[in-house]
């Protein structure tokens, strides 16, 4: 790395450290004004994401993107066939009633196509991961700063209350001092043949499979690939899947910014198919003031759909911070927070009276209700969809901002890049790089496939 390079990261670290919540973007739009939504990517979280945009008062969902017609379609019937349908995400970004979009692609469509929004004027809700790799993830949190544009990444956590509470108990000292961390998602795959070995092919007639592929490398079309998730070109496998959401409450809580130092092993021990991603992956890192944080996933949960080892209460995924003075386990159903030497625990389910109302600041968005009866997606998703569209309103900075967002995912990006080296790497936070591997530095990018640019890739 060049000294100019080098200078001109540290003067975008530097400004990027500074307060976020205070400051804000653009103009406000009227408390009247309906916001233009465009959803890009039709799939399952996309249509998550229409679902609860859609219920929105101020929202009108005015076009659905994606480049499996099927799935454009299904979006488009979900809003009663009044959105436009299109197949490639540019023509959304032309519209000028369009003044929001969702990207729920891929991840490796995500850096290019919430920069190219902001760049044409468009407040973005990306999911996470927010982006392929580190280099990535930084040029769209620089994106959203110099466009000044709101950008709410799918870390819908952050939104839900009862995570609110137990971040804020975490932060009041209740359990402590916290050395150790610990995140697991252990999922039961009860088949080890997976996805098999299809043969290469030639995509479905209602799949334009080279926009698919987009920046990634060319390669023949084959169905096992659209479980993009287990792909190197396209994603991490879970770690960089459910990780960054596990993850994210671990830095939210104990403020943490970026780890020290990387390990990881593990590899592709359970499942006999194409897959490239692991299967079965323990991660450690090493934060500074002394934390420690680890994750492990694994394939084939041996203790069953809602078993943990710790607890046999515990989920088979969720999050554990171990003080000086007690433990806390957190997923999306509530949490526990257990004192040391004590007489007593304190439990919170997430659907419970109790979990809301003696909060003060963070809102009140659901009480005692059923799932069902309020009609919600989730108990954080709803929330987060809110809070993003307030800030369209507003132009604050969001819960979930993409610096934010950034930060939750680079660690799992730099752990695959640990595990593929097979090195314990030391990381430096501010420079975005390692210090102690020039292979490993080399996995921080990528080369996009013609015609498709992004600039700032190449330094």
């Amino acid at each position: 790395m060049n000294r100019r390079i080098f200078l001109k990261r540290a003067a975008a670290a530097s400004v990027a450290s500074g307060p976020v919540a205070a400051q804000t973007a653009g103009t406000p739009l009227s408390a009247n004004e309906k916001i233009g939504v465009g959803i890009i990517g039709c799939g399952g979280m996309g249509r998550m994401d229409l679902t609860d945009f859609q219920r929105q008062p101020d929202v009108e969902i005015r076009a659905v993107c994606d480049v499996f017609q099927p799935a454009a379609e299904q979006a488009r019937k979900m809003t009663s066939n009044r959105a436009d349908i299109y197949s490639d995400f540019r023509r959304v970004l032309d519209r000028k009633d369009i003044d929001a979009v969702v990207v729920a692609t891929p991840d490796h469509w995500h850096a290019l196509m919430m920069i190219l929004a902001c760049s044409a004027g468009k407040d973005v809700y990306v999911e996470k991961p927010v982006s392929h790799n580190v280099r990535e993830g930084r040029l769209m949190v620089e994106a959203a700063r110099r466009t000044n544009r709101v950008v709410q990444v799918g870390i819908q956590q952050r939104s839900g209350t009862h995570f609110q509470r137990a971040v804020q108990a975490v932060r009041d000292g209740r359990i402590g001092k916290v050395h150790f961390a610990q995140c697991w998602n252990h999922n039961h795959s009860p088949d080890p043949k997976g996805m098999g070995f299809p043969a290469d092919g030639e995509p479905p007639p209602d799949l334009d499979w080279d926009m698919w592929l987009g920046p990634a490398p060319k390669v023949p079309y084959n169905s096992a690939r659209r479980n993009f998730r287990v792909f190197w070109d396209y994603a991490g496998g879970e770690l960089t899947n459910w990780c960054v959401h596990l993850l994210d409450v671990v830095h939210w809580a104990l403020n943490l910014d970026a780890p020290d130092t990387v390990v990881s092993s593990g590899g592709k021990w359970y499942f006999e198919d194409c897959r490239e991603c692991a299967d079965t992956q323990e991660v450690v890192w090493e934060y500074p003031g002394d934390v420690l944080v680890r994750y492990s996933t694994l394939a084939h949960n041996s203790f069953g759909p809602n078993g943990h080892p710790g607890n046999k209460s515990f989920g088979s995924y969720g999050i554990m911070l171990q003080g000086t003075q007690g433990t806390l386990f957190i997923d999306r159903a509530g949490y526990e927070i257990v004192p040391q030497m004590a007489m007593h625990s304190e439990k919170v389910s997430a659907g419970s009276r109790e979990a809301y109302d003696d909060l003060v600041g963070f809102g009140n968005y659901f009480s005692s209700e059923t799932m069902a009866e309020r009609g919600a997606t989730s108990m954080q998703h709803q929330p987060h969809v809110r809070n993003f569209l307030d800030c369209v309103k507003t132009r604050q900075r969001p819960i979930g901002d993409i610096e934010i967002g950034h930060k939750s995912t680079a660690p799992c990006l730099i752990g695959n890049i640990a595990l593929r080296t097979g090195k314990k790497l030391k990381w430096d936070g501010k420079m975005e790089m390692f210090t102690n591997s020039p292979e490993a530095n080399r996995m921080l990018s990528r080369t996009y496939r013609a015609p498709w640019q992004l600039p700032g890739m190449e330094q």
